[in-house]
């Protein structure tokens, strides 16, 4: 019997119960890290000059970057003693999550960080979780940086009752001329247990269906870099998406509650394209601690080019990061964002939306749909300890954060009273090299949710 597990509103002794297991297991292992170095590879606290960000290495800035963003005096620690043959070592960390729509999952990973030539080559990260509903769950991420120029993410995820995700992304800087870069992504997944509540930010707890979801997903983006920090980019994507019946039983079908929505029965497509417009001051593009990004974006899709719909999504994203010491202990990070989609009978799945790890982090993804979203994040990110693996920065950090933010049919219906509010804290540990093995606590109006992932939220 398969079934979800999500903690009520009231039950706060079950939520503390769950965070102090988590919690433990946690400390028991960074404790067998930190008192084995001979396993992991040359294990150390930093030293001053070490806990300058000046020094952090930024193995992922693009070359741009590299040169404008970061001066000389600021190339990576692992230049000063770099290893001909190169060096490995693995970061042991517990992976958890208690999501509204999935349940609860706990595991381990293993971050495998290969270091040649004093720089990242590649960083192998198995992980290995039980979960409720969709049974163990393996996943293999690699992120491979065989040049400056050149990183690439695959990830394969395959579960006892066969529910899977399969994604590569690759990025090319300097492709073809040097103010070019290629990003191309591609995924096929079939996944569990989607949510669906009814559209609008009044839609009911009490209307909760649930459905599987089949998707293949891909993109190819071109962007060219037209002035100092400013980028204008173009892409094509497609978009092929199919829901299916419910596989928990507790929960109702999407299809028996919502028999009439959109995009419920049978495959939706599209081959929209997007415009892009960016400025990009950040100090690095996966752990940044000062700058700001801000984009703008038009995506376009068209029945007459081989489409199921026509529809336009339209808005923009402001993020910044803001050091508020010398020694980057402390980084206030915001991110403001507004969305617009237009068109009509466009399937629901494929209207904004808010919920998840990446925006209202005390509710599950896709919690909340319509045609508009708004979205604001504050995040307070602490920097509680720092160690040095082998020429590698390792910090251990906090964060304390707020996520408020509504989806609307017209700027007419955005009311206060309508804004979803989360109050969270979270437990990130960072390569700063370039990943993020991060752990989110959210708590919102329906309840509370734990998020586990390789990523900052934004």
């Amino acid at each position: 019997m398969t079934h979800q597990i999500k903690f009520p509103q009231t039950n706060y002794f079950n939520y503390i119960v769950n965070f102090m297991k988590y919690w433990l297991i946690i400390s028991f292992i960074l404790l067998l890290f930190f008192s084995a170095p001979s396993i992991y590879g040359d294990v150390a606290p930093s030293d001053e000059s070490i806990d300058s960000p000046n020094s952090s290495s930024k193995a992922k800035n693009t070359p741009e970057e590299k040169t404008e963003n970061t001066p000389e005096k600021e190339l990576p620690l692992m230049e000063e003693s770099p290893s001909e043959q190169g060096e490995t070592f693995g970061v042991p960390l517990p992976i958890f999550s208690t999501d509204p729509n999935t349940g609860d999952s706990i595991g381990f990973l293993l971050a495998v960080v290969t270091e040649s030539e004093g720089h990242i080559s590649s960083i192998v990260v198995p992980l290995l979780t039980d979960n409720e509903l969709t049974g163990i769950n393996f996943d293999l991420n690699v992120l491979g940086f065989p040049s400056d120029d050149i990183d690439y993410f695959l990830l394969l995820s395959h579960s006892s009752e066969d529910f899977w995700d399969y994604q590569f992304e690759y990025e090319h800087h300097r492709f073809w001329a040097e103010d070019l870069t290629l990003e191309f992504n591609i995924g096929f997944e079939n996944s569990a247990s989607n949510r669906f509540h009814g559209i609008g930010a009044n839609s009911e707890e009490d209307d909760e269906t649930s459905f599987t979801f089949k998707e293949i997903i891909g993109a190819i983006t071109i962007k060219k870099k037209i002035f100092p920090h400013f980028s204008a980019s173009f892409g094509i994507k497609g978009r092929s998406r199919e829901p299916g019946d419910s596989v928990v039983e507790d929960v109702p079908s999407l299809v028996d509650l919502f028999p009439d929505e959109e995009g419920i029965e049978g495959v939706s497509y599209t081959l929209p394209v997007e415009f892009g417009l960016s400025y990009d001051t950040r100090d690095s593009r996966v752990t940044p601690s000062s700058g700001i990004l801000a984009r703008m974006f038009l995506e376009v899709g068209d029945e007459a080019v081989l489409s199921s719909f026509s529809f336009r999504r339209y808005g923009g994203e402001v993020r910044g990061y803001i050091p508020l010491d010398d020694e980057g202990v402390f980084t206030t990070a915001i991110r403001g964002l507004i969305e617009f989609v237009d068109g009509d009978d466009i399937p629901f799945f494929e209207l904004s939306s808010l919920g998840g790890k990446n925006s209202l982090r005390g509710f599950g993804k896709g919690r909340f749909y319509d045609n508009h979203r708004v979205l604001v994040n504050i995040e307070e990110r602490i920097r509680l300890y720092r160690w040095l693996v082998g020429d590698i920065n390792l910090d251990i950090e906090t964060a304390v954060f707020l996520d408020m933010g509504q989806v609307f049919r017209s700027p007419r219906d955005i009311k206060v009273n309508d804004i979803q509010f989360v109050l969270g804290a979270g437990v990130r540990f960072v390569v700063r090299s370039q990943i993020v093995a991060a752990i989110d606590f959210g708590y919102g109006e329906e309840g509370s949710a734990a998020f586990a992932g390789l990523d900052y939220p934004f």
